[in-house]
């Protein structure tokens, strides 16, 4: 039975007529009131075995594993246990959480053992302290049932005069090329776009970093390019010395609001990014190829409400990366009014809500085609559904709108 609201609001509907009776008895009232309080009981019963089968998992299995292959099957496991909990449920924001429980945990148990496999192979243990970080939906606390490897590592300087800058980077260089190949191992995809610390634009020391960011932001050069700028924004560390992101955030943060022309592009970018509406508020689709008469929910839909709350954020001093979290801080500052705060609420809901089925679906019905997740045949769609995602889509232009109107126009 799902644990959610709902119950009462069922209850009280079924019930509502014999609840306005004013002769009942003392024993009828309670009569009525035991069966709310034993849908309640069941529904409580359920959540603390789910919790309890979580803990089991986190805590006795990936904890405790020893092997990649173990991890790989705790996370299958997960997948397939966190997928029937949506389908029962239908909460997205418990998803997120429940993915981050536990793919934080095998990426920690991951170190760990890539750790011991470093030490053993002659390399040693560690030779400065690092930090391992999620980006994209693992850094914001956002994934969903599908997921890749979004990382960086950074480390700190050579302390001792027997460890140099070389053989530091060195040791990383290795590490990270290992820990790729062993979280491709527990089931993490490796990422398309090469954001990776096997790739060495999203590795290096505190210098290392500051110069890259540098070399973008103020002299547009470097191996650093302004996406790259973007991704970092959505930061959030998992597993090693937590000071170092921390640091390295402060700096980039303040650094990127002090440059008011990337700020500039980098808004410009999410105002113009358009959504799957014509002009007449039809979806636009694809015209042909493997996806025709679909549009993409992610590109057309859900990325440009990301960008843009991410970049109205940061603009406003708010360096928290978790979306929905961003547009509270917002409407808590008075950036945003109420009524926007929850229509982007409700359109972010939407579209990560379609993605999940989809990706639910596409694996049900073996599709295996790249993108199909994220691709949506509108006629396929109930006429509500249609509804839903035209008001979602509609919300993110306002919020594009009312961000050219401050941020662009009014400067």
């Amino acid at each position: 039975m799902p644990l959610t609201y709902r119950i009462i609001e069922e209850f009280v509907t079924e019930n509502r007529d014999i609840m306005m009776d004013k002769s009942l008895l003392r024993h009828d009232r309670y009569h009525i009131l035991a069966g709310l309080r034993d849908r309640l009981q069941s529904s409580l019963k359920d959540y603390e075995e789910f919790e309890s089968e979580l803990t089991s998992l986190v805590m006795q299995r990936i904890e405790k594993a020893d092997t990649y292959e173990e991890l790989n099957e705790c996370h299958v496991r997960a997948v397939i246990g966190i997928e029937n909990f949506f389908l029962e449920e239908n909460t997205v924001i418990d998803v997120h959480d429940l993915f981050r429980i536990v793919r934080d945990a095998i990426t920690i148990r991951s170190m760990k053992l890539l750790e011991k496999e470093m030490e053993r192979d002659g390399f040693g243990a560690p030779p400065v302290a690092y930090a391992w970080v999620g980006l994209g939906s693992e850094g914001r606390d956002e994934q969903t049932m599908l997921t890749d490897q979004d990382n960086m590592i950074i480390y700190g300087e050579p302390e001792h005069i027997d460890k140099t800058k070389e053989s530091i980077d060195a040791y990383f260089l290795e590490f990270s090329n290992r820990a790729v190949e062993a979280l491709h191992r527990v089931g993490f995809e490796k990422c398309k776009g090469g954001v990776m610390p096997s790739n060495e634009k999203w590795r290096g020391s505190m210098g290392g970093w500051k110069r890259r960011l540098e070399d973008r932001i103020t002299y547009e050069r470097g191996i650093f390019e302004s996406l790259d700028v973007i991704i970092l924004t959505d930061a959030r560390f998992i597993y090693g010395e937590r000071q170092l992101i921390d640091r390295l955030l402060k700096y980039f943060f303040e650094f990127l609001r002090d440059n008011k022309n990337v700020m500039k592009d980098f808004i410009k970018t999410a105002v113009l990014m358009p959504t799957a509406l014509s002009f007449f508020n039809n979806f636009k689709v694809e015209k042909d190829g493997e996806y025709k008469d679909t549009f993409n929910i992610k590109l057309t839909g859900w990325a440009p409400l990301i960008l843009s709350v991410r970049m109205l954020s940061i603009n406003n001093g708010i360096f928290e990366v978790n979306t929905l979290k961003r547009i509270k801080l917002l409407r808590e500052m008075n950036i945003i009014k109420q009524e926007m705060e929850n229509d982007l609420i409700d359109a972010y809901l939407t579209f990560v809500r379609f993605r999940i089925m989809n990706q639910v679906n596409s694996r049900t019905e073996g599709n295996n085609l790249p993108g199909a997740a994220n691709h949506i045949n509108p006629e396929m769609l109930r006429p509500d559904e249609q509804e839903r995602i035209r008001k979602a889509m509609k919300s993110v232009e306002a919020l594009q709108k009312y961000i050219q109107e401050v941020l662009l126009f009014g400067q």
